[in-house]
């Protein structure tokens, strides 16, 4: 399993973390009819049980302090509290408690992650009991256990002590209103072709979960079974800001998204360049600043660096090719700080010009010229 954190945000800039692994091909059985209704498509959920997971995050005593996995700024979290605040004490949220140690650490975020992904496997049956369904086993991280299966009957409980259900229902539509706003601003369907093009191959469906008291950690992940793939993306809510156009809102929201799915498209070809990458980005000081407090030290080689640099400078080049000049340059300088400043990849910014300069020249160049070009020019400027 190849995996790494990764700061980012849909569009606050807030530091956040993410994290990627590689093909799950056990557990998974996509039978011919869910392949024909579901090919081609981009689905959005919120859905019940993934909510309800992150309700239970979100009154852990980590969750309460930690911005990147719980959004605490807006009215609908403070309903969550008001109505399960009383509960904080419940078996669930105590279990949580002794796996959740503290904010922006490894080891609790990989429980957090495999408490919102494998939730997302689960729905409510005609007796408000907590079941798996669908064709996924296992939604999370093949390195972690599933904290549903595992606690199903505590988290159950929660459920109707809590009057959970009601709560999800009479907040459905601001769910349904935050799904409309999400499709609005991450065409998925254009950054999909957009990426098919230049790499010259692609997936068989989409889909994102998102729960409006997410901050801003985020993970991807694939799902493989009879020549069908899925790729899944477990996700914070768009935020557009009225300080912007259309425009570059949808590059602000966009971008979150896009580089989760580009790492499909990236981590393959950077497999068949890897000697090169581990060459070029062997000097790790040159390329991460992995000053006290941040979790750059995760990436914890030069292939994962790498792929972090080209994903995001992948971005701008979709930009260049889909938005209007003057809105991309007010775009690319806040990612670039972004990078730089707040995820601490400290060559980003020079990376990114190079990258758009060799684009630019020409845009008939292959991804894999690209490759070859800007590990050049890295060497060249950085060994």
């Amino acid at each position: 399993m190849c995996r790494c954190f990764r700061f980012c945000n849909a569009f606050l800039f807030l530091p956040v973390i993410i994290l990627h692994s590689c093909h799950i091909r056990q557990n998974v059985r996509f039978s011919d009819t869910y392949i024909k209704d579901h090919r081609g498509k981009f689905e959005v959920y919120v859905p019940e049980v993934h909510e309800l997971a992150n309700i239970l995050i979100a009154l852990s005593s980590v969750g309460q302090a930690d911005s990147n996995m719980t959004d605490m700024t807006t009215v609908y979290y403070r309903d969550v509290m008001t109505h399960f605040g009383p509960f904080m004490h419940h078996p669930i949220v105590d279990t949580i408690n002794t796996h959740i140690l503290k904010p922006k650490d490894a080891r609790s975020y990989w429980y957090y992650y495999a408490l919102k992904m494998n939730a997302c496997g689960y729905d409510f049956n005609s007796e408000n009991k907590i079941v798996h369904s669908g064709p996924i086993q296992k939604m999370g991280f093949s390195n972690m256990y599933d904290p549903i299966r595992r606690h199903e009957a505590l988290i159950t409980d929660f459920a109707e002590k809590t009057d959970f259900r009601a709560f999800y229902s009479q907040h459905k539509t601001y769910y349904d209103s935050l799904i409309s706003t999400y499709r609005k601003f991450n065409p998925i369907d254009k950054m999909q072709g957009w990426l098919e093009k230049k790499f010259g191959f692609g997936y068989g469906q989409y889909c994102v979960y998102f729960s409006p008291l997410v901050g801003g950690a985020h993970a991807t992940q694939k799902y493989h079974n009879n020549h069908f793939e899925q790729t899944a993306m477990f996700v914070c809510r768009s935020t557009p800001s009225s300080k912007y156009n259309r425009n570059v809102n949808e590059m602000n929201q966009s971008r979150v998204v896009f580089t989760e799915i580009d790492h499909n498209f990236v981590n393959p070809l950077s497999d068949k360049h890897r000697k090169s990458i581990n060459k070029v980005f062997s000097d790790r000081k040159l390329w991460v600043d992995d000053s006290a407090g941040n979790l750059t030290d995760t990436y914890d080689n030069a292939y994962a660096i790498f792929n972090e640099y080209m994903t995001f400078a992948l971005f701008s080049l979709y930009c260049l090719d889909n938005f209007p000049e003057s809105d991309v340059k007010t775009f690319i300088p806040k990612m670039e700080k972004q990078m730089v400043e707040k995820r601490h990849f400290i060559r980003f910014a020079e990376f990114n010009q190079q990258l758009m300069t060799l684009y630019n020249t020409n845009k008939a160049i292959t991804i894999e010229e690209l490759y070859r070009q800007i590990l050049q020019y890295s060497e060249k400027n950085y060994r």
